[in-house]
Order: C-alpha cells, then sequence, then structure tokens
C-alpha cells in the first residue's frame, strides 16, 4: 500500500499548476463585478384543473428583478426567465396566491431577488356548456319599393361554452350583419356566428345557412 506521501509528492509539477489554475480562477470569480437587470415577463397558469377556467382581470406578466455576474446579466432577456403558477388541485372561487423567487426559474448564475407583484389575484369558474337559438341579422334596406319577408338560419340553435356567469346570462346569439342593401330578389348565403363576449366560445365554428325573402312592397 502506497504512502500519503507518495500521493503527494507524485506527479507534483501537475498537481502545481491545477492549483495555481484553480486559484486563478477563483480570483477572476471573486473579483468579477455583481449587476442587476429588471426583466418583464410572462406569467403563465398552469395545471389548471378540467372543467375551470380563469376569468377576471387576469395579471398577464410580472417585473422580476436578478442579481449576478456581469457576463451572465448582460446577455439576458425575457424569454431566458419564466413565472409560473401551479393551480394543480385549485376549486372554484376567488383566488389570492403569493409570488416569491421560487416561482421563477432563471438561468444559472442569477439570483431572483424579487418579484413585482408579489401576489396574484384571479378567479376560477366552471365551464358551461349551453344551447342558445341564432338571432339572423342584417345591415341596410332593399331596394325602394321592396321589403324584407322571411328570414331563416339552418341550423336555429348554437352550443357555446364558457365561463358559468357569463354562459348563464347569454339567451341568444347574433350573426354577422348580411347587406341587404338595395338589394331586389332574395339571398341565401353561409354566415359566421358573432359572439357577444370574447370569453363565450363556439362548440363548432361551421357557418350557418341564411335565406332572407326580398319582396315587393305589399
Amino acid at each position: 500500500m502506497q504512502s500519503p506521501k507518495h500521493w503527494i509528492l507524485n506527479n507534483w509539477p501537475l498537481k502545481i499548476v491545477s492549483l495555481v489554475l484553480a486559484a486563478m480562477l477563483w480570483a477572476v470569480v471573486a473579483n468579477e463585478a455583481s449587476s442587476e437587470i429588471g426583466l418583464e415577463v410572462p406569467l403563465e397558469y398552469r395545471n389548471i384543473p378540467a372543467e375551470l377556467e380563469i376569468t377576471g382581470d387576469m395579471t398577464d406578466s410580472v417585473q422580476v428583478r436578478l442579481r449576478g455576474s456581469s457576463n451572465v446579466i448582460s446577455d439576458m432577456t425575457a424569454k431566458d426567465v419564466s413565472t409560473t403558477i401551479d393551480l394543480n388541485r385549485m376549486s372554484a372561487g376567488d383566488k389570492i396566491v403569493a409570488l416569491s423567487p421560487q416561482n421563477v426559474q432563471a438561468p444559472f448564475g442569477a439570483e431572483v431577488i424579487r418579484v413585482n407583484p408579489s401576489s396574484v389575484r384571479f378567479t376560477l369558474e366552471r365551464t358551461l356548456v349551453k344551447t342558445v337559438p341564432i338571432v339572423p341579422t342584417t345591415l341596410g334596406q332593399p331596394a325602394d319599393g321592396y321589403e324584407i319577408g322571411n328570414v331563416l338560419v339552418s341550423p336555429n340553435g348554437a352550443e357555446v361554452e364558457g365561463p358559468e356567469s357569463r354562459v348563464n346570462t347569454l339567451s341568444s346569439i347574433q350573426t354577422v350583419p348580411i347587406r341587404v342593401e338595395g338589394r331586389r330578389a332574395s339571398l341565401e348565403q353561409p354566415t359566421d356566428l358573432d359572439p357577444p363576449d370574447p370569453q363565450i366560445r363556439l362548440k363548432k365554428t361551421a357557418p350557418v345557412n341564411v335565406k332572407i325573402e326580398i319582396r315587393r312592397k305589399q
């Protein structure tokens, strides 16, 4: 068995060089200037429970303050940083979730100092599906001496979904207006639906068919 002295003296020139290099590297890192940077980072809501959705005025981004060596901080952009909230196992209702450096993923060598705001508020609502009647709409007036007669739409109902509070107040959904300005003859054409609320979605996005009778005034 070789003695400790042998391990110390064996290849001693190489060991001295390694020690010197390690000391130089430590000195460079220790003396390197520390910098800070503030970035606006998107806020990601992860693992939203099934049949629930976020409503209200959501916080879409946060201000993140980071500190690190100049060579790490100088090239950093918002794309290198992410901020997330895990909604797993949350139930419906109003929520206040605290934000801390633990919610932020930053590159190695960057320390998260703070996050602003320190908390976010939002509401989780149940997703409701409902069928509502379709109301065809027109724009303009037929030619002089003519009027609009029967207006038929097929199908006559549409299935929508969205936050429970929004869908419950929806009694019908209109079509995109069809121009009849100056017309003397009936027309039939496909058209899209126009949901009145951006949080209400159509289960099927296919156009509906509208028949508009243009007739002489009685």
